[in-house]
């Protein structure tokens, strides 16, 4: 933090918060901001590691999520082999093939942070999108706070900084790292969210540097400059674009003379490192695609396979980009009550239903997706107010410098409204806008609190801390909510939390509660439903999944929060010495069997344990398990999830799954094991334990309440 600021002397005739006798020098007014910060930066470390290491759960410093966790770690892997073009089927529908090899659209920057781990330490394999966007957050706080404290040099110039004024600052640094969409990209740490919070974080970075290089050029920061460009340009390209522009604006400005006659040379090395970056980003995007600019939409996998996104795409030209979406977009991102507040815990979350379409515009895939407005309150009302400062008639100090800024970081935001995909993590592209323009208001409120009253003053430091309050509260709501990527034991934990508070609070839960004997496609979020006597209870997600026939298949709208001893079957399976294979059906589901297999080895002491699903359709149908070599004698815990409503088919055995594939045509479900135990003749010993086993309390506690 040590070249922060430019030079600052402490003017005690327009110290505003401080007496005028011990006003600070500008060290002490720098260590005052930077103390008011950090302390911004650890209160909100509090919810965002909750969430990032996992709501509901004990932490896990390397969560990883069951899909879309090592895109990254892929792409790093063909670096180190001299390539980019990456293993067929190993990123699934989301590969590119081109010309007969398959490419990831994500950018390089987070595969380069990553080679060194791919390279040293393998067992990390896919497990490094949590620390990374841990990491990202970290390097945004920095950014952040030297970013706000450059802004205020300029608008305020020399005036002192007393503790109110400092603590408003670390009010704002706390709301960017967690009163922000921040802490939804934490809740869900793949490769989408990792890929924006590192835009967040190189994007403002861009911006911190070029505020001191309007201030005072010099070629350390201009190299430094060059640096984060590139790697917010090889990292997203929205949000890199947009500090290349940002970099080529102030270009101009110094060309012009703005900056000072003496300075007009550094246009040329600003113009240089812009170029070298943009360079960088067309030489991958040519190596990869064929093309200096864009991707070949029609070349993913997922287009090959969607016939959705197909029709989608007819409809606008072959582009994902397109003028009409503009006003669906506006809507969703700007609208005032982009929220949910409801009376279950945790009160507010994301609107019940995905964003809407205006004037029946067909979109790519729309989400449940909060405004930012209502989701980020105080960095929206400060922004407007900094914009209003920086864009009118001579405003105050050097903000005019920063209009050229507040242009360049709105780009990534204007961008987002003309693409025909509307999602909550989005967001994070209006991040770089919200923290320079909100810099800017806060810094201009208090220069007009220069000579008024302590009570003011107050007032003012007050409601800045109590809507960053609000801010991270509406946060921690959104971000908490289930997702399709939770685990059962999470959304069961998340579901027993809002019943608890509830309960607390006189029972608003049990409004939420259906009790049918199927599951729609679709429901609001938050629904519960309880299937039959407790055979299973689902919560909806609210999100609406029909152009994608997979995902609508499985009915991913509802996430599993307890399945009853109708559905979930345990057993003990003990494989038994055998001369010939031996196989023991253990449920029947519908046209299923789910069987248990033992295959003798040599030297008959072990065997090959398997456990299929047979059936369907066909007589010879079958899903196949994960065999594991077992020795004779010994007990295994196999639970058998037959879930005919989500269409799943599921076996563990001692904790590991073995078998897990969509269930079509899975009722009636009945135990196939007969009472007691199997016959030992036949190699396999069965003992059904589902009486023993978990019961579906949760559920039977909202069914009978």
């Amino acid at each position: 933090m040590g070249d922060v600021a430019v030079s600052e002397r402490v003017d005690t005739s327009v110290a505003s918060d401080v007496d005028a006798r011990s006003a600070p020098t500008e060290g002490r007014a720098r260590r005052r901001f930077v103390v008011a910060s950090i302390i911004g930066v650890a209160v909100a470390a509090v919810p965002f590691l909750w969430i990032l290491w996992g709501t509901w759960q004990s932490p896990d410093f390397l969560r990883t999520l069951t899909y879309q966790t090592d895109f990254y770690d892929v792409q790093a892997r063909a670096m180190l082999h001299g390539h980019l073009a990456i293993p067929p089927g190993l990123i699934g529908v989301e590969a590119f093939v081109v010309h007969g090899h398959s490419y990831t659209y994500f950018g390089l920057f987070p595969s380069i942070l990553r080679l060194p781990f791919v390279e040293w330490a393998p067992s990390l394999f896919g497990r490094l999108s949590t620390p990374s966007i841990l990491v990202a957050w970290l390097v945004s706080a920095g950014f952040v706070i030297g970013l706000s404290w450059r802004v205020r040099v300029m608008v305020r110039g020399n005036a002192a900084l007393g503790w109110a004024e400092a603590i408003s600052f670390g009010a704002l640094t706390a709301t960017v790292q967690a009163g922000s969409v921040f802490l939804l990209l934490a809740a869900t740490p793949y490769v989408y969210n990792e890929d924006l919070a590192w835009s967040i974080a190189l994007t403002i970075g861009c911006l911190f540097v070029l505020v001191g290089i309007m201030q005072r050029p010099t070629w350390g920061r201009v190299i430094a400059l060059g640096f984060l460009l590139t790697a917010a340009d090889l990292n997203r390209l929205t949000t890199g674009w947009a500090a290349i522009l940002g970099t080529v604006l102030v270009a101009g400005w110094f060309a012009l003379g703005r900056g000072g006659i003496e300075r007009r040379r550094w246009w040329l090395p600003l113009c240089a490192v812009a170029g070298i970056a943009l360079l960088a980003g067309c030489a991958v995007n040519v190596a990869k695609f064929g093309t200096l600019f864009g991707l070949p939409i029609t070349d993913q996998i997922y287009t090959r396979e969607n016939r959705y996104r197909r029709t989608f795409l007819a409809a606008h030209h072959g582009s994902e980009v397109d003028i009409p979406f503009v006003w669906s977009n506006l809507w969703a991102y700007l609208r005032p009550d982009g929220l949910r507040l409801t009376s279950v815990f945790p009160f507010v979350t994301l609107p019940s239903s995905p964003a809407a379409s205006l004037g029946g515009v067909l979109f790519d895939r729309r989400y449940r997706t909060a405004s930012v407005p209502a989701s980020m309150p105080l960095l929206f009302l400060l922004s407007c107010w900094g914009l209003i400062s920086a864009f009118r008639p001579r405003p105050p100090g050097q903000v005019a410098r920063m209009r050229l800024l507040l242009l360049s970081a709105g780009v990534a935001a204007g961008a987002l409204l003309i693409w025909g995909y509307i999602g909550p993590r989005y967001l994070a592209d209006f991040m770089p806008l919200l923290a320079l323009g909100a810099a800017v208001g806060l810094a201009d409120i208090w220069r007009r609190q220069d000579g008024r009253s302590r009570k003011r003053r107050s007032l003012a430091a007050g409601l800045v801390f109590a809507l960053a309050g609000l801010s991270i509260v509406i946060n921690t709501g959104v971000a908490i909510t289930p997702t399709e990527q939770w685990s059962t034991p999470r959304v069961r934990a998340y579901v027993q939390a809002q019943k608890t508070v509830s309960d607390a609070l006189g029972g608003q839960i049990h409004a939420n509660v259906v009790q049918s004997d199927t599951v729609p496609a679709w429901a609001p979020a938050d629904q519960l439903r309880i299937i039959g006597n407790c055979d299973a209870l689902y919560i909806s997600n609210g999100e609406d999944y029909s152009t994608d026939p997979l995902a609508a298949a499985k009915k991913q709208t509802w996430q599993v929060v307890e399945y009853g001893p109708g559905l979930q079957r345990t057993f003990y399976v003990t494989p038994q010495a055998s001369t010939t294979t031996s196989v023991v059906p253990l449920v029947r589901a519908g046209s299923w069997t789910v069987e248990a297999r033992a295959i003798p080895q040599a030297g008959g002491k072990t065997v090959l344990l398997d456990f299929p699903a047979v059936g369907g359709s066909h007589a010879d149908r079958i899903i196949e398990s994960i065999p594991a070599q077992e020795p004779v004698g010994g007990a295994h815990r196999v639970v058998v999830l037959t879930d005919p409503y989500t269409h799943l088919v599921e076996v563990t055995i001692d904790g590991l799954v073995v078998t897990k594939a969509p269930l079509v045509n899975g009722l009636p479900v009945a135990t196939a094991v007969p009472a007691g135990q199997a016959s030992a003749t036949t190699g396999i010993t069965v003992v059904d334990g589902t009486a023993g086993g978990p019961q579906p309390t949760l559920c039977q506690s909202l069914q009978h309440a």
